[in-house]
């Protein structure tokens, strides 16, 4: 990040930070949040994801670039009103939340240990760093994993022909995880003629 901030600046051009997984990147990697944001003119944060809240996001800029940004918010609708209640709810998740991510990362690896186990599904637990879970069908199409699992209660996604995103949050209990991998374990195709 810091080669590529370099650049930005060397070129005159602005630098965005998508945070929807910023409190999980702090979090896994021991750096500030100020630290993490400094080399960026802007950082947009989740408060829905990692931390709970209903909903809510925030953009951090400079005062100029925030009242650039509300002008643009306004043009295309995007005001609100009554957003205490939003903004409570992101509030609680900063307080009470955000250090139990490493649960959610610790789930995680859980589920990528357990996947690793299971034949047809290629995951190499060591390069889940936080509660993304990316796994490898090579053998079968990506979308056959996705019905599956979906017949079964487990919502995950296809991200590629052959590769399936799991997110573990405060949602989802450590049993529910080490249920997700006896359902997929069951859910593998068995034959060739299902592949």
């Amino acid at each position: 990040m810091g080669a590529i901030a370099q650049v930005c600046c060397e070129q005159d051009l602005k630098l965005h930070l998508d945070g929807a997984r910023f409190w999980n990147a702090c979090v896994t990697t021991g750096i500030s949040e100020a630290e993490y944001a400094k080399p960026f003119d802007t950082v947009s944060v989740c408060f829905s994801k990692g931390l709970g809240a209903p909903i809510g996001s925030a953009l951090v800029g400079t005062k100029d670039l925030m009242a650039r940004a509300r002008r643009f918010r306004k043009m295309f609708g995007g005001g609100m009103r009554q957003a205490g209640m939003m903004a409570a709810g992101a509030l609680y998740g900063l307080k009470y939340q955000r250090d139990r991510l490493v649960e959610d990362h610790d789930n995680a690896q859980i589920l990528a240990v357990g996947l690793s186990q299971i034949e047809g599904i290629e995951i190499n637990p060591t390069d889940v760093q936080t509660n993304i879970v990316v796994f490898h069908t090579p053998d079968t199409t990506a979308q056959l994993w996705v019905d599956r699992l979906a017949e079964k209660g487990v919502a995950v996604l296809a991200v590629g022909e052959h590769s399936v995103r799991a997110v573990t949050s405060l949602m989802v209990t450590r049993g529910q995880v080490e249920q997700v991998i006896e359902l997929a374990a069951a859910s593998a195709p068995k034959k060739a003629s299902e592949i």
